[in-house]
């Protein structure tokens, strides 16, 4: 009797393709273009619904960037960091490909997928924020505040621009843009004491307060 194990048989199958490399560049320029605008309109709509469901927290991580962006920038530079990665280990050692099969391991992949949930949940939160922050500043106003629709539109089409620009985007705008975003609601937490006990208007009005005030060696809430 044989015992040896049954052989699998292993297939090859092509990798699936969004556009053929055989199209004309006119037609993956306009694929570009459209997943751009697509992208844009879909994080518009994210940081609309983020600003709706949590407006405290929204309005919270606003005041945080115009107040203290380098204490943002800090903490969520050390949370990217530290938290990537251990998610980037747990994730290696819980999905390990072999080569007939696939080994996995619960407690580690489960662990790396709620660092990574935890992570873009903390991008999310302070991108409101910052997002609406960049859209106040650009459509400042002595007697007129905009919308927050418009402010999320405008701050996000300057974050995206910004960033898609060669070099200094890349190196600087977007790397300052996505640790701002996940440090603001770790200091809007630690300064729960400041921000936590004003009114949601309150604390927008602090926020603009900051905008048009110039700087003085004491801080006001």
């Amino acid at each position: 009797m044989n015992n040896q194990p049954a052989q699998r048989a292993v297939t090859t199958m092509a990798s699936p393709m969004i556009i053929s490399a055989n199209e004309p560049f006119i037609t993956k320029l306009a694929f570009v273009v459209v997943a751009l605008i697509i992208g844009v309109a879909c994080f518009v709509a994210l940081m609309a619904v983020a600003s709706v469901v949590m407006p405290k927290t929204a309005a919270r991580s606003r005041a945080v960037v115009s107040r203290w962006p380098v204490q943002a920038f800090l903490a969520g530079l050390a949370t990217l960091g530290v938290g990537g990665s251990l998610a980037y280990y747990f994730l290696l050692h819980g999905y390990i490909p072999r080569l007939l099969r696939v080994e996995v391991v619960p407690g580690m992949l489960a662990a790396g997928l709620a660092l990574v949930t935890l992570l873009l949940t903390l991008f999310v939160v302070g991108a409101t924020g910052v997002v609406r922050f960049i859209g106040a500043r650009l459509t400042a106003h002595p007697t007129e505040q905009a919308t927050p629709v418009r402010q999320i539109v405008v701050g996000t089409l300057a974050g995206v621009f910004g960033s898609l620009f060669p070099v200094v985007g890349w190196a600087l705008v977007l790397p300052g843009l996505l640790a701002t975003s996940a440090g603001a609601p770790i200091v809007a937490w630690l300064r729960y004491r400041q921000l936590g006990l004003l009114a949601d208007d309150e604390v927008g009005m602090g926020a603009r307060r900051a905008e048009f005030t110039p700087r003085t060696g004491a801080e006001t809430v």
